[in-house]
């Protein structure tokens, strides 16, 4: 079976959504199917790559959350995918997403979610379902660790999860994740890297409490 991976993410060097997906990769490797990670960046991917991404069973989206939606330049992915997947009349796909956002609760990526749902309906695919991941910038501070081994403990047994439901090409459901790691904790890491980068900016507290 061929199986799509789309790193939404429209960074060009290292992302969370990036890091799920190379993990994800990992896991099914091992099996008897084709994988490919397909990452567009800042740009956006050519007709060939289009019909190469469609051509196959299993479609995997990741990206994050902005302003609780997709972000404009995944959206635009998706709009050309769609336009492909009409024209090549290529309905025999299940796509899964897997999306992950700044803030603790995995429950906050459930509009995007749906969004993804919704446009699986209106390519004529199959939705299968997918995870939505809270504290997503906490996971590039465990790259080349075992997600098993720390926060994402979690999210390491719903990725092997999805992977038996992939591979039998059945609906996932959707499963919302928060980090093991304390609400507080993730607060006040966050709150001291917003003044920190305020400060570098050459704002003082003053400002950063100032209200528009």
């Amino acid at each position: 079976m061929k199986i799509s991976l789309i790193n939404g993410s429209q960074k060009t060097g290292e992302s969370s959504s990036g890091i799920i997906l190379d993990r994800l990769h990992d896991l099914i490797a091992a099996k008897a199917h084709e994988v490919k990670i397909y990452k567009s960046g800042i740009q956006f991917f050519d007709t060939k790559t289009l019909k190469d991404i469609i051509s196959g069973e299993i479609i995997v989206l990741a990206f994050p959350l902005y302003v609780d939606s997709i972000p404009s330049h995944t959206l635009k992915i998706l709009m050309e995918l769609e336009k492909a997947i009409k024209t090549e009349q290529s309905k025999n796909i299940m796509a899964y997403a897997i999306v992950n956002n700044g803030f603790y609760e995995g429950q906050q990526n459930h509009l995007a979610l749906e969004m993804v749902k919704h446009w699986c309906e209106h390519c004529g695919i199959s939705f299968g379902g997918g995870i939505g991941q809270g504290a997503g910038g906490m996971v590039e501070s465990v790259k080349g660790k075992p997600f098993n081994k720390g926060p994402f403990g979690n999210l390491e047994r719903a990725l092997q999860s999805l992977v038996k439901k992939i591979e039998l090409k059945e609906n996932y459901g959707i499963q919302y994740l928060n980090p093991n790691f304390p609400r507080f904790l993730y607060n006040m890491l966050g709150n001291k890297m917003w003044r920190e980068t305020a400060y570098k900016n050459g704002l003082n507290k003053k400002d950063i409490l100032t209200r528009l």
